[in-house]
């Protein structure tokens, strides 16, 4: 009798173990590992944030196709929120526009000690001149095919063909030849800058084009006789009762 209560015993002891381990375990509480935190931002006023944009946008028209210059690697590069450019310039396009003409005017400014220095620049084919040029008219193109009005850059262009014009010195010259002079000369500039490329342009032809756009300063009179240019122009005929 005694020994069967010490086997009954036993066989509940190995069914309460068995029982026990049947049980779902409870799971292994996980450690929480802190992730690594992104660091903040730092806050900015309007204006310094506005100019960390605009440079940063002017570094990245430089080095790469304007296309590629998106909202994202411009906030990167600035160092701010990606709502900052909705907020402060209403669209990318506006932006890369300020860019633009932040460096194109921040170049001139450069040369208003002699003025004469900036179209010699062109002739001499100095290198930074043109690299800012080619980028300037390229992003040019591509905004305005992004739906940019023409009128927008308007004002920059009127500042290069003044700045041209007054570069013009033959006093037998009239407005509408210097004025049609800069006018061509700006046009291969443009050409230069954002078909180069595309038709293939060797470095030789485009000294070539350098070249011409000086002698267009030199041939002025010639060419202004040839094409009547200095003429006064024909009154109007007299339309017929």
């Amino acid at each position: 009798m005694h020994k069967n209560s010490q086997m009954d015993k036993k066989s509940s002891l190995s069914n309460l173990s068995l029982d026990h381990y049947a049980l779902p375990m409870a799971p292994t509480p996980k450690k929480n590992t802190p992730r690594p935190s992104a660091p903040k931002k730092q806050r900015l006023s309007q204006s310094e944030a506005t100019v960390r944009m605009i440079n940063a946008t002017g570094q990245l028209l430089l080095q790469n196709v304007p296309g590629d210059v998106t909202v994202a690697r411009i906030c990167e590069a600035a160092g701010v929120h990606t709502d900052y450019v909705a907020r402060y310039f209403g669209s990318r396009e506006e932006l890369m526009c300020q860019a633009i003409e932040s460096a194109y005017l921040g170049y001139l400014l450069t040369r208003n000690e002699d003025p004469n220095s900036r179209i010699e620049g062109v002739v001499r084919g100095e290198s930074s001149f043109l690299i800012l040029t080619q980028k300037f008219f390229g992003a040019m193109t591509y905004l305005l095919g992004c739906g940019v009005s023409p009128e927008r850059f308007q004002g920059m262009q009127k500042l290069s063909i003044d700045g041209a014009i007054s570069q013009f010195h033959n006093p037998q010259t009239t407005d509408r030849t210097r004025t049609n002079l800069v006018l061509l000369g700006l046009l291969i500039m443009q050409g230069m800058g954002t078909l180069g490329e595309v038709n293939g342009m060797s470095e030789l032809q485009r000294q070539d084009m350098l070249a011409f756009i000086n002698y267009l300063r030199v041939a002025a009179g010639s060419v202004q006789d040839e094409l009547g240019w200095g003429k006064p122009p024909k009154p109007a005929p007299k339309k017929r009762k």
